[in-house]
């Protein structure tokens, strides 16, 4: 009996074991990419204008590298603008490099306070690192 019954237990394990296959999935993570990162908002000269300034360092020289996006804000919290990155406005750099800056002028509105979120990246154009910057405050000019 103890036979039949460690034979029936062998069965339903190994069934189990074989009939419920797990799935597997690896994680992927961006590759530690970036040294260092900074950003901080400036006022312009004309009215209205503040400038953004942001620059990366990375590890080793790589295709992209720069900010993905810069998220505008005013004081209050209401979001004024979105500027995503791209080669053709200066916030990624057009070719491999360990260390990139860039300098984007914004127009606001007169004498309104904003800040910055920077969203800095380096890596590859599939698999890159990413870093949020937050700027202080500054008051457009008038």
């Amino acid at each position: 009996m103890k036979k039949v019954s460690l034979s029936l237990f062998l069965v339903a394990v190994l069934s189990i074991i074989f009939l419920c296959p797990v799935k597997a999935q690896a994680q992927t993570w961006a590759s530690q990419s970036i040294i260092s990162c900074e950003a901080d908002i400036l006022q312009g000269n004309d009215s209205g204008e503040v400038i953004i300034n942001f620059t990366v360092r990375a590890t080793n020289s790589l295709p992209k590298i720069g900010a993905l996006k810069i998220d505008i804000y005013r004081t209050s919290g209401d979001r004024a603008a979105t500027i995503w990155g791209s080669t053709s406005n200066g916030l990624l750099s057009s070719k491999s490099t360990t260390r990139y800056s860039y300098r984007y002028s914004y127009k606001g509105i007169p004498t309104v306070s904003y800040y910055a979120v920077v969203t800095i990246c380096a890596g590859t154009s599939t698999n890159y690192d990413t870093r949020e910057v937050k700027t202080s405050v500054v008051q457009a000019p008038k």
